[in-house]
């Protein structure tokens, strides 16, 4: 299938910025699941290419001149191939990914639920089911600041959220786990964009856990960046001197021919 993602972030700020320095995960790389057919990344200041510990491609992007807002633009055509995860793509054991962070930390409650399931793939189907049932997706009940427990105490968020829970869960049972961000194509008015799911080391493959659509086949998904939490694979993440009060918009649009626009 092929698709096309255009995707703008906008930056305002309450007074300028004097300098700003981001790290953008804003660019897909070919992988056994997706051909990056076209792709364009439009920013302001000056910017260097790198790829992190996780494999993710980064810009980084660098103002020293005062703005009062910033806007990023991501546009590219990717074709999914329908192949399965199979294989390691991490340079380091899976088993990296067993480690608990400050937004997958277990609580007491985290923890009584998911002693009920076991390390096998219907169990962690389940514990999928059974979680987007108990937590409902609820735009504005969270930030990007909420850890698991919260979210799970709150019993809404989201797909951050489910998968912050998801991760925290598995890794509890002993499952190494990833947080997976990027994109998703639904069908409907708004193309349902940006995204974050699962993916669970199972046996010898990754496997596919989107608790928000309760889906285990990535067959509508581009993924941008993976890592231990939201943190690891945001795609905007850095510091900046002055600029005071911070609003972000940001929209983006999966398509293919034929969707209604």
């Amino acid at each position: 299938m092929r698709l096309h993602i255009k995707h703008n972030t906008n930056y305002t700020y309450e007074t300028p910025v004097q300098n700003s320095i981001q790290y953008l995960r804003l660019t897909p790389r070919n992988t056994p699941q997706q051909r990056i057919l076209e792709w364009t990344l439009t920013t302001p200041g000056e910017t260097s290419q790198m790829t992190d510990g996780f494999g993710n491609l980064v810009t980084v992007m660098t103002l020293d001149e005062p703005v009062s807002d910033i806007t990023l633009t991501a546009e590219g055509v990717v074709d999914l191939t329908g192949t399965p995860l199979t294989r390691d793509d991490t340079p380091f054991p899976p088993q990296v990914f067993l480690r608990h962070t400050p937004l997958t930390e277990t609580s007491p409650a985290i923890r009584a639920f998911a002693s009920r399931y076991s390390p096998h793939k219907r169990s962690l189907l389940k514990l999928m089911k059974d979680l987007r049932d108990h937590v409902r997706f609820n735009p504005g009940a969270t930030t990007v600041t909420h850890t698991a427990a919260e979210a799970f105490e709150l019993q809404a968020g989201v797909c951050q959220d489910h998968t912050h829970i998801f991760i925290a869960c598995c890794r509890h049972i002993g499952v190494p786990v990833r947080y997976v961000s990027g994109y998703i194509h639904s069908q409907g008015d708004e193309h349902l964009a940006t995204h974050a799911w699962a993916e669970a080391w199972l046996g010898r493959s990754w496997h596919t856990f989107d608790v928000v659509n309760t889906l285990s086949v990535a067959e509508s998904h581009i993924k941008l960046a993976t890592g231990l939490d939201y943190r690891d694979a945001a795609p905007v993440r850095g510091v900046r001197s002055g600029g005071g009060t911070e609003h972000l918009d940001t929209r983006a649009w999966v398509t293919q021919p034929g969707d209604n626009q």
